[in-house]
């Protein structure tokens, strides 16, 4: 598709994205059985995670849950796209973030912000932290690249509703070791909940009762240039309405001895942010290719 055309579907997609969520939820509600009883999209892979994720769960209750995560995930990419034509006033009602506090301390100490969160909720509104803190006033986002050109540039243009800078993944190492030189504190956000195609594992941890491999990216680098890492914790308050948080990440005793505690720390706290809210992670991602039972 040429330039013009897919500016033209971009401007036919803001318009319709300037629906109220009230209306756009009504589309979620009517995608749900689609998505789940005619499409089945991916349930055997979703039903196998739940089960072993939670072997002390009945049938029902992993059904339940399964049900659930499907109602999510049809208003999770409703609210993404919602960001093509949603208000400031709108998303700060709508996101409640806590503990600013912390990222700016660290950057007043002239340290980097690495802040490390899973695939929990609409996963697209948490760059609205960016314009909750003061310092550091610079941001980025890793993305993956999308080989459809067209959805590929439907993302970006949804990303870039936030003044962050958006890093290719093959791009990361590169683009922050030249920001780190420039001496101008910075936060970078890194989703790390799933399994990294192609690269070394360098230790496993439990995660969710079964053998996780971790690869501790973003802690092998945080020690490159001086970052500290944050955990993002995530709570869907209601329909449209989420809280996050900034916590710090208190490295237990059972990991101090580990060569990647902070990388394990993450699982650690992200397994408690899913068992509050099961229904909020993205079960239909195949985290674990080999299962091992724990």
């Amino acid at each position: 598709m040429n330039k013009n055309g897919t500016k033209k579907r971009h401007h036919l997609m803001r318009l319709v994205a300037g629906l109220p969520l009230s209306v756009l939820y009504l589309f979620s509600d009517l995608a749900f059985p689609i998505l789940y009883y005619i499409i089945r999209y991916r349930r055997r892979l979703v039903r196998e995670n739940l089960r072993c994720s939670f072997p002390e769960k009945s049938k029902k209750e992993i059904i339940r849950i399964e049900k659930a995560f499907y109602h999510n995930l049809c208003d999770v990419f409703i609210e993404a796209f919602k960001c093509l034509n949603i208000s400031d006033e709108e998303m700060r009602r709508r996101v409640e973030v806590l503990n600013c506090e912390l990222p700016e301390r660290i950057a007043a100490e002239g340290k980097n912000v690495f802040m490390l969160l899973g695939h929990c909720g609409c996963w697209e509104w948490y760059q609205e932290v960016s314009v909750r803190y003061k310092n550091p006033k610079k941001g980025a986002e890793i993305y993956k690249h999308i080989k459809n050109s067209y959805f590929g540039s439907l993302m970006r243009e949804i990303r870039n509703r936030w003044d962050t800078e958006q890093i290719e993944m093959k791009q990361t190492v590169r683009t922050l070791l030249k920001w780190a030189s420039e001496g101008e504190p910075f936060l970078c956000g890194f989703i790390q909940d799933q399994k990294m195609g192609g690269m070394k594992v360098k230790d496993w941890t439990t995660f969710l009762c079964q053998q996780t491999s971790v690869v501790p990216g973003a802690e092998e680098l945080s020690k490159k240039i001086n970052a500290e890492l944050v955990y993002l914790d995530a709570e869907k308050l209601s329909r449209g309405h989420y809280r996050l948080t900034f916590r710090e990440m208190v490295v237990p005793q059972e990991f101090s001895d580990r060569p990647y505690p902070l990388s394990l720390t993450f699982f650690h706290m992200l397994e408690q942010t899913i068992r509050r809210q099961p229904e909020l992670w993205l079960w239909s991602h195949n985290r674990w290719y080999k299962r091992d039972l724990v």
